[in-house]
């Protein structure tokens, strides 16, 4: 029996629903959903070569700080900082925790988009995480799901993650004669869309 998408670490009942709005039901239909398109940030760009668009750096973070403005938006600017002083901006909108989930004096991998906005450049709503952890949504080619309210590509990429290890996922669906016949290899992990097949380069 196919696993149901409960068991898959980080999502509950009122995920699953989400889930299901895509037509996303169990873990097999999990791997079998195709990202729309990928957006490449597998590259490490120095602070000094930064150019408008899509970009990764590796740096540390400090002087995050969090306000609210007009309408009650949230806004949080922090200063990344390379190993050769250089800085640049960071800016997200209504995600107030981020200022204190940042871990002073630890070297992060920084995606986005670095673009002009009120006369200073900046990297706007970046993804952010640790060096030493393996990235998910930073510093390689990351895919773009079909997203629903309470979804996001982020908690989608984090979800088929989680079943990377996972060996009996999906079921073998062809029958032993033909694998037998046409000598095919039968894999001992299932198939996961491209999503974690490039290291970072600088």
């Amino acid at each position: 029996m196919l696993r149901e998408l409960e068991t898959i670490k980080g999502i509950g009942a009122a995920l699953a629903k989400k889930f299901a709005l895509l037509g996303v039901h169990d873990v097999q239909d999990l791997v079998e959903y195709f990202p729309r398109r990928y957006e490449d940030y597998s590259h490490i760009t120095s602070l000094e070569r930064l150019q408008p668009g899509p970009v990764t750096i590796q740096a540390t973070i400090d002087s995050a700080k969090g306000r609210y403005v007009r309408r009650g938006m949230h806004i949080t600017e922090a200063v990344a900082t390379d190993s050769a002083n250089r800085k640049v901006r960071l800016v997200w909108f209504n995600q107030p925790y981020r200022a204190a989930a940042i871990k002073p004096d630890q070297s992060y991998f920084i995606s986005g988009t670095y673009e002009l906005t009120h006369n200073r450049f900046a990297i706007m709503s970046p993804s952010i995480e640790l060096v030493s952890d393996f990235p998910v949504n930073t510093a390689r080619i990351i895919p773009v799901y079909r997203e629903t309210k309470g979804l996001t590509s982020v908690q989608i990429r984090k979800a088929v993650r989680e079943i990377l290890s996972t060996q009996d996922a999906v079921p073998e669906t062809l029958p032993p004669w033909l694998i037998a016949e046409q000598q095919l290899i039968v894999a001992t992990k299932p198939y996961i869309p491209c999503i974690f097949q490039r290291t970072p380069s600088s």
